[in-house]
């Protein structure tokens, strides 16, 4: 019996320069991501560890929000929501005692003037 010798990749570290140099390139299409494995020797792990670093670390900010609202602004919106939402409750009471008093109104000069008022639905308007 023959022995065969392994052939072990050595494992190699890379620096946080070098890490970021072999994502941007499998990024850019510069290489394929089997032509880096080959090349650099790395698993496929280890490049999604070092993809999902690389994005948090160098793109992330590219897509969060400008100005995110701060808890001070927060409050103050919801402040300024409920001060809105009073006056808006304020002013349909109003409206509905205005229409309760139209209604009593109408219904005083009916009994009073025995005239019908209100428009009845589907009649038609007499010709004078």
């Amino acid at each position: 019996m023959t022995k065969k010798k392994l052939t072990k990749t050595a494992k190699k570290s890379y620096s946080p320069l070098e890490k970021r140099k072999i994502v941007e390139e499998v990024r850019s299409g510069f290489y394929s991501f089997a032509q880096a494995r080959k090349k650099y020797i790395l698993s496929k792990t280890k490049f999604s560890r070092w993809n999902r670093w690389y994005f948090k670390i160098r793109l992330l900010h590219h897509f969060k929000p400008k100005s995110l609202p701060t808890m001070k602004k927060a409050k103050q919106s919801v402040e300024e929501l409920k001060k809105q939402l009073l006056e808006a409750q304020a002013q349909i009471d109003k409206l509905q005692l205005k229409n309760t008093a139209l209604e009593t109104m109408i219904n005083i000069a009916e009994k009073q003037l025995n005239v019908d008022i209100r428009k009845k639905s589907g009649s038609k308007q007499s010709k004078n």
